[in-house]
């Protein structure tokens, strides 16, 4: 067979432009940190790499959600746990007006101070979350809840709908609290001693009580007071567990990140030390096969002859 000059310049041609591509390659992959620089290189771990992605992107998506959830019931906590203090201290102000060593003037002093408390707690009762709805309104979120009508009586312009969020799993979380729930330990309906406005009256007829000397009335309302922090400390309690419910659904969440991030590494990221090898490998061999290119090119007929 006979081979021509040409044969041997394509040949080698065709040797030194695919050598000189992989190295191409191969700086391209070291500069990206990618395993495949197209996806028609591995169409397979490309497809793996899209499904992991959206996966990933899925999670993200509910770790920022239970985070915001988180946010909201820290935030109506802190407002409950307020109020509380308050009405513990609203107890023991009834306490010391029921006291005989008291003159009216200090029960109209007393009065005046559980009136200021009064307010604080209704514009406790009226908090906003960080993105402007109210905490305690149910389903009317964008709507005041507690407002003071024209004869001076507090009302509850909310519902009693209890928000939820589906998790996965099918499992379902309860993510606000309704002004019912929150001072009247739960009831949808006003047809109960303490509705979700009765807080106020219960507070405005103890002050009342407290300035007419009435230690019948004040003995009645400091039950009512008491019974108004237990369903706040009701409604805390519950706070606390569906933060406990966050908190394991965000472990949960975290570990599969973990494990994700893992598994798209192995389809997407370059192994360094392989391709570094690879790289010098290639170098090395695009390097013989230039110099073979240069001695070839220099095999002339006029050489040999003398």
């Amino acid at each position: 067979m006979k081979v021509a000059t040409n044969q041997y310049f394509r040949e080698l041609t065709r040797l030194l432009t695919e050598q000189g591509g992989e190295v191409a390659s191969l700086q391209a992959k070291l500069a990206s940190g990618d395993k495949n620089l197209l996806p028609s290189d591995d169409v397979n771990a490309a497809v793996r790499v899209l499904d992991l992605n959206t996966l990933m992107s899925h999670h993200e998506t509910q770790q920022s959600n239970l985070k915001n959830l988180d946010s909201r019931l820290v935030q109506e906590e802190s407002v409950m746990a307020s109020m509380g203090s308050m009405l513990m201290r609203v107890q023991e102000l009834a306490i010391m007006g029921a006291n005989d060593t008291f003159s009216a003037d200090n029960r109209r002093t007393i009065a005046a101070e559980i009136r200021g408390y009064k307010e604080q707690i209704l514009m406790l009762a009226n908090s906003r979350s960080s993105d402007g709805s109210y905490l305690f309104a149910g389903a009317k979120s964008g709507t005041q809840p507690f407002v003071v009508a024209e004869d001076g009586t507090v009302q509850y312009q909310g519902d009693g709908t209890r928000l939820q969020v589906q998790l996965d799993a099918g499992q379902v979380l309860e993510v606000n609290t309704t002004g019912f729930e929150l001072f009247a330990g739960g009831s949808n309906t006003r047809n109960t001693t303490l509705d979700a406005a009765g807080a106020f009256t219960t507070l405005e007829t103890l002050a009342l009580a407290l300035e007419s000397g009435d230690r019948d009335g004040i003995a009645a309302q400091m039950e009512d007071i008491d019974n108004l922090r237990l369903n706040m400390e009701l409604a805390r309690t519950k706070i606390g567990v569906r933060r406990n419910v966050i908190e394991v659904r965000a472990d949960i969440l975290e570990e599969q990140k973990v494990s994700l991030t893992g598994l798209l590494s192995e389809n997407k990221d370059l192994d360094y030390t392989q391709a570094i090898t690879e790289l010098s490998s290639r170098m090395l061999a695009l390097e013989a096969a230039q110099s073979t290119m240069s001695k070839i090119s220099q095999l002339v007929l006029f050489n040999y002859l003398r």
